[in-house]
C-alpha cells in the first residue's frame, strides 16, 4: 500500500472505502482483472486442490434443513453484534487506560514530537486477534450446512474450504497492513493538536487530546470505524455462504 489520492469507493467493501478515504491505493502498475489477481495467489498444489473440489459429486446423504439458514443467520448476527459492542465499548472514555480499552494518552519525547504510536498498534492488533479467533468456527458451521444441503452446495463448501486455506496468509498480510496505514494517519493528525478542540483552548496537554474534536479523539474514532469495517470484511465469506444456502431452491435432487 502507499499513500495517494483516494479511488472511487463505489461498489467496494466498507473496509476499502475507509482505506480509500485515507488516501490508500495499490502501489505500482494498475492491477489486472480480479480473476488474474486471484490466480496469482495459487500455486500448483492449490490449483490441484481447487480442481478436485470443483468436481461434482452426488455421493453422500443430503437433507435440506429449512431452519439451517435461520439458525446460522442468528449466530452471525449475534457474533457481529457482540464484536461491534466490544469495539464500541473499547474506545469509550471510561475504558481509556484499562486492559481492553484505549491506551492512556502519553506525551512524546518533547512537546514538538508526537507520542508513541505503538500502544495504539497493539490495541488495534488485539482487536484483530479477537475477530480472527471468533469468525472461523462460524464459517466452518456454514460449510457444514452447505455440505448437508445439496450436491451443488456441497461443492461450493469444498471450494470455500480450499479458498480459505489458500488465502489465509494473504488475508493475514492484508489485515496486518492496516495498523501501518493508521500510524500514518496518527502522525498526519498530530500537527492539528493546537487547533482541533471545539473550544478555543489549544490542546497542548495529553489530557486534552481525547476531548471531543481533539486530534487524538478524532484518530480513535477513525480507528473504531476501521475496526468495524474490518469486522464486516472478515464476516463477508460467511455471509456469502449463507446467501447461497438461502438461495438454493431445491435442496437434494
Amino acid at each position: 500500500m502507499s499513500n495517494g489520492r483516494p479511488h472511487s469507493a463505489n461498489n467496494t467493501s466498507p473496509l476499502r472505502q475507509q482505506l480509500a478515504g485515507l488516501g490508500v491505493r495499490a502501489a505500482g502498475a494498475p492491477l489486472p482483472c480480479f480473476g488474474e489477481r486471484l490466480a496469482r495467489l495459487f500455486d500448483l498444489s492449490d490449483t490441484v486442490a481447487l480442481d478436485a473440489a470443483n468436481v461434482s459429486s452426488r455421493d453422500g446423504h443430503f437433507s435440506a434443513d429449512d431452519k439451517a439458514t435461520e439458525r446460522l443467520r442468528a449466530e452471525l448476527e449475534k457474533l457481529r453484534q457482540s464484536q461491534r459492542e466490544a469495539i464500541e465499548a473499547s474506545v469509550t472514555a471510561e475504558r481509556v487506560g484499562t486492559r481492553n480499552g484505549l491506551p492512556e494518552p502519553q506525551a512524546g519525547p518533547s512537546p514538538a514530537q508526537p507520542p508513541d504510536f505503538e500502544p495504539y498498534r497493539r490495541f488495534y492488533q488485539g482487536k484483530q486477534r479477537q475477530m480472527a479467533a471468533a469468525v472461523p468456527s462460524l464459517r466452518l458451521k456454514a460449510r457444514g450446512a452447505l455440505t448437508d444441503h445439496s450436491p451443488a452446495l456441497a461443492r461450493l463448501a469444498r471450494i470455500d474450504a480450499v479458498l480459505d486455506a489458500t488465502l489465509t496468509g494473504y488475508a493475514r498480510k492484508g489485515f496486518g497492513a492496516v495498523p501501518d496505514v493508521l500510524e500514518k494517519r496518527f502522525l498526519a493528525l498530530w500537527p492539528d493538536r493546537q487547533h482541533s478542540l471545539l473550544s478555543d483552548e489549544p490542546g497542548h496537554e495529553p489530557g486534552d487530546w481525547m476531548k471531543e474534536g481533539a486530534w487524538l479523539h478524532r484518530f480513535c474514532q477513525e480507528m473504531k470505524t476501521m475496526l468495524l469495517a474490518e469486522l464486516d470484511a472478515r464476516l463477508a465469506p460467511v455471509q456469502g455462504l449463507l446467501k447461497a444456502l438461502h438461495n438454493d431452491p431445491q435442496g437434494p435432487q
